[in-house]
């Protein structure tokens, strides 16, 4: 059989790493690959001891008092809908501006996502405009901590409170950041995280759900698996099942390789951290007085642990078609969810989303950047902005 020349071309293109300065990048420890041969080596690779230090490790870290950890941060989310009893019929206020999967997770139980406008200058959801949402059907919100800069907490907890309404707080950007400088996750209901391979330190993938309230936890744990915690099951000699089985669980749990890799992650965990909020600090410092292109102005309870670089910028596709001549990739990693049909289509009364949509996009912001990427970027910026 004759090779089709053309589809041979492409797939001997999939996946490569191209040579210009990428928009995202992969921290992995030195000692990862040497940590996880030794278990591949221990015959026990389901989850297991490492998965349980990794769990240790996390609470440690980020001053959290329960942490369940999960294959993923959607599983995260899913599982923490359905353990707070969201289904069919409610409602669950949350931000239009993010990655589907926040609101997929919501349509997986049933139940229905409704809207809320978010903050121009930040991208967060708008507080206001959650409690203006709020129905007899409302179960639960969930906010997204974009780009790593945390949502105005203090005023979504107290609208939480005020509805009795369970916060969750989609964290995946938002590993290191903290609000009133306390650890995200370390305060409210819950919280989802992700280890997906882009983020601030990676397992490949991965997720963690965070709470401070010990009956979510232990709920969260047979949630996690078929509806069984790992840690209590007490079956017979022949059958390790409990005798009965109360919670519809899922398969979501974490795998001591997976654990591993974030076990080294996080020992590590300062390495990439501290680099991306030098070039954070450095796109604030040189690019403050730039005209068309508008920063986000952090406020004193927010404080970045630089996952994204988001910025506003004046015709869009003019500036990502420039910095692209001078090989430097800017990227949109949201876009508005209203606009796919799974969601309903889009909304008429979210004015902020409407004009984020527009000119929101990424400067690239890794630790695989050099000194010189960083400078390169800016002057290119700098030049666009006097075009």
């Amino acid at each position: 059989m004759k090779k089709n020349k053309r589809n041979s071309k492409i797939a001997s293109k999939d996946y490569e790493i191209s040579r210009d300065i990428r928009a995202w990048g992969v921290y992995v420890p030195d000692n990862a690959a040497k940590e996880v041969s030794k278990i591949l080596k221990s015959k026990w690779l389901n989850t297991g001891k490492q998965e349980k230090l990794f769990r240790q490790k996390f609470c440690e870290k980020f001053n959290t008092p329960y942490c369940v950890a999960t294959s993923n941060c959607t599983a995260s989310l899913r599982a923490s809908l359905a353990m707070l009893g969201v289904g069919p019929g409610d409602e669950v206020i949350s931000t239009p501006f993010t990655f589907i999967a926040t609101n997929t997770s919501i349509l997986e139980q049933g139940a229905t996502p409704v809207f809320a406008d978010i903050n121009y200058n930040d991208f967060n959801i708008n507080p206001d405009s959650i409690e203006k949402k709020i129905t007899k059907k409302t179960k639960a919100i969930i906010c997204v901590h974009y780009a790593g800069n945390p949502c105005d907490m203090d005023k979504i907890w107290a609208i939480g409170r005020k509805y009795n309404l369970p916060v969750i707080e989609d964290s995946a950007h938002a590993l290191g950041s903290k609000h009133n400088g306390n650890p995200i996750g370390s305060k409210g209901d819950i919280a989802c995280f992700s280890f997906q391979v882009v983020k601030i330190i990676t397992s490949g993938d991965g997720g963690v759900i965070t709470t401070t309230k010990k009956e979510y936890y232990k709920k969260l744990k047979k949630y996690v698996w078929y509806g069984v915690d790992r840690e209590e099951k007490k079956g017979g000699v022949v059958d390790p099942l409990p005798k009965d089985i109360d919670v519809l669980g899922f398969k979501y749990n974490m795998n001591d390789i997976t654990a591993t890799l974030g076990i080294t992650a996080l020992d590590s965990f300062k390495i990439p951290f501290n680099r991306r909020r030098e070039v954070g600090e450095r796109y604030y410092r040189e690019l403050a007085n730039c005209k068309k292109i508008k920063l986000v102005q952090l406020e004193p309870y927010q404080s970045s642990n630089y996952q994204i670089f988001p910025i506003h910028v004046e015709d869009r596709l003019k500036f990502a078609k420039y910095m692209q001549k001078h090989s430097i990739q800017v990227k949109i990693n949201n876009r508005r969810n209203d606009n796919y049909s799974i969601f309903g289509g889009p909304r008429k009364d979210l004015p902020n989303l409407e004009k984020a949509d527009k000119d929101l996009i990424l400067l690239p912001i890794h630790h695989d950047l050099t000194d010189n990427d960083i400078s390169k970027i800016i002057k290119a910026v700098k030049n666009y902005d006097t075009i």
